[in-house]
């Protein structure tokens, strides 16, 4: 089972306003465990960046105007994303454009069938909750000191939806062993056996009618004897 955490940045909250993907990035991983590949691509929009988005991701209108276009890596996209589970918070937002971007070049709409929304399964999971990635990420204790610095990004978000993904599904012990720096190495070094303890029933309970007898006044034990 190979599965693609996917993200995007856009110039707007519209591809039918004419709003166009500035950033993807995508994660993948095989049965839920990372495998280290990425792909990461700034798109020239060939428009303006709104000044609310802007906001959110930093993106500037110059900062893409050498980029390639989306025509130019959609292929090398598809290729990626190919026979995966895609991984998508909000996916009715991404899903939008990618379609949008897709179908204005003549390529095919990619399935919903293909997608999971974790938008939706964390609704499902801790309705009434706040939802978005910050919100869970703040929830699963996952670190959003270098969001916090940078802004949004495609990859970025891409990498801590990854970790939101496997708490949501598999719990926070199991994302926590996904991490290198976390997995345990057990040595398969010789065995060795300790030498069996002995204990005295008959001195183990003369001390502790002692301690309660000295403790305790007039106790059962000495009413007993």
């Amino acid at each position: 089972m190979r599965q693609i955490i996917l993200d995007t940045e856009t110039t707007g909250l519209s591809p039918r306003e004419g709003h166009k993907i500035i950033e993807i990035g995508c994660v993948e991983a095989i049965k839920k465990i990372r495998t280290g590949n990425v792909f990461h691509a700034y798109i020239n929009p060939q428009r303006e960046v709104s000044a609310g988005a802007f906001k959110v991701h930093g993106l500037s209108t110059n900062f893409l105007q050498d980029k390639p276009l989306f025509k130019d890596i959609a292929k090398d996209f598809l290729d990626f994303i190919k026979d995966s589970e895609l991984i998508i918070h909000n996916a009715r937002f991404d899903m939008g454009f990618i379609n949008h971007e897709l179908e204005s070049i003549n390529f095919k709409a990619i399935s919903k069938n293909s997608v999971i929304d974790t938008l939706m399964l964390a609704r499902k999971k801790f309705p009434g909750s706040p939802a978005n990635l910050n919100a869970l990420c703040k929830r699963f204790n996952i670190n959003l000191e270098e969001r916090d610095k940078k802004g949004h990004g495609a990859l970025l978000d891409s990498e801590l939806l990854y970790r939101v993904y496997i708490c949501l599904t598999e719990g926070i012990q199991s994302e926590l062993l996904t991490k290198k720096e976390t997995k345990v190495t057990v040595s398969a070094g010789k065995k060795e056996r300790m030498p069996p303890r002995k204990f005295s029933y008959a001195e183990d309970f003369a001390r502790q009618k002692q301690f309660l007898g000295d403790k305790i006044p007039k106790s059962l034990w000495e009413k007993q004897d």
